[in-house]
C-alpha cells in the first residue's frame, strides 16, 4: 500500500514522465545582448545566458524537485533516494567548460566564462557550459536532453575538472565538475559536497566516472571539513591536463579506509 509521500513521489515522477514526453517548440537564442541582467525568455533559464526552450524546461523540473524535497517533512535518507532517482533518469545539472560549437551537437546552457585567458581577441572563447549529466569519465560524459541520452567525447564540446588523488604507488585522476572539491574519500571514492538552492547533498563519483547521489549523515559533515587543509602540490612532470584549467592547487582529505589524510589536486580556470 502506498503511503501518502510514496503517492505524492509517484505522482511528482509521473508528471516528470508525462512532462518529458512533450515536443514543445524549440527555439535556439543567440545569446544576451549585454551584461546587464535581465529575466530570460525562456521559464527555468538563467539570467544573462544562451539557453533554449529544452534546457529551460530541464532545469524547471530540476527546481521543481529541489523545493520538494526541501519542504516535505520526510528524513533526509528519502530526500537522497528522490534525488539519485531523478539522476539515474535525467541527470543533474553540473557546469564544465566547453565553446560555442557545442551548440552543434548536446546544447548545453551556456554563459561567459569569467577568466581572462578564455576571452583572447583571435582566439577560439572558453565558455562555461551546463547541461544534465549523468556521469563523467575520462572518455565520455552521459548526457540526458530532450528525451535522449547522449554520449559526449571529452575534450573539445566537454572539459571536466581532472581531480588526482595521491594515494599509493600511483595517481588516480576523476573527472569532477568545475568548482567542485571533494569532501572526503571512501573505498577509492570521492565524496562531493554539493550545494542546490541551500539545499546540501552528497554525490559520489568513482575513478571509473559512475556517480551516485548517496545518503550521508550529515552530522559528521564538520568532521570531514575540519580534516581538510592546504597542501603542497607534488610535482608530476607525467601528469597533463586541459589548458583551459591554468591553476592547480592541493588539500589534504580524508580516506576513511586508510584513516588519514592524502593530497589531492584540483583545477582552477583562473583565479578571479
Amino acid at each position: 500500500m502506498l503511503t501518502l509521500w510514496n503517492m505524492s513521489y509517484f505522482l511528482f515522477f509521473i508528471s516528470l514522465s508525462l512532462f518529458g514526453q512533450e515536443n514543445p517548440k524549440i527555439e535556439l537564442i543567440q545569446g544576451p545582448k549585454s551584461l546587464e541582467s535581465y529575466e530570460h525568455q525562456f521559464k527555468g533559464c538563467l539570467e544573462n545566458s544562451e539557453c533554449d526552450q529544452v534546457m529551460g524546461l530541464q532545469l524547471t523540473r530540476w527546481n521543481d524537485l529541489i523545493n520538494k524535497v526541501k519542504q516535505d517533512k520526510i528524513d533526509y535518507p528519502r530526500k537522497s533516494q528522490y534525488l539519485e532517482l531523478f539522476r539515474s533518469k535525467y541527470g543533474i545539472p553540473v557546469e564544465f567548460y566547453t565553446y560555442q560549437k557545442s551548440q552543434l551537437g548536446h546544447k548545453p546552457l551556456l554563459f561567459n566564462s569569467p577568466c581572462k585567458s578564455h576571452n583572447k581577441e583571435g582566439q577560439e572563447k572558453v565558455l562555461k557550459g551546463i547541461s544534465f549529466v549523468k556521469s563523467v569519465s575520462k572518455d565520455r560524459a552521459v548526457i540526458w536532453r530532450d528525451q535522449t541520452q547522449i554520449e559526449v567525447p571529452m575534450g573539445e564540446l566537454l572539459l571536466a575538472q581532472p581531480v588526482i588523488v595521491y594515494s599509493g604507488d600511483k595517481p588516480t585522476t576523476y573527472q569532477l565538475p568545475i568548482g567542485d572539491q571533494p569532501l572526503f574519500i571512501k573505498n577509492n571514492e570521492l565524496y562531493v559536497l554539493k550545494d542546490e538552492d541551500d539545499f546540501f547533498y552528497i554525490l559520489k563519483i568513482s575513478s571509473k566516472g559512475d556517480w551516485k547521489i548517496e545518503n550521508l549523515d550529515m552530522t559528521r559533515l564538520s568532521g570531514w571539513e575540519e580534516k581538510r587543509s592546504d597542501a603542497i602540490c607534488p610535482k608530476d612532470p607525467k601528469e597533463s591536463h586541459p589548458k583551459v584549467f591554468e591553476v592547480e592547487f592541493c588539500k589534504n582529505i580524508w580516506d576513511e579506509d586508510l584513516k588519514k589524510t592524502v593530497i589531492v589536486k584540483m583545477h582552477l580556470g583562473c583565479l578571479i
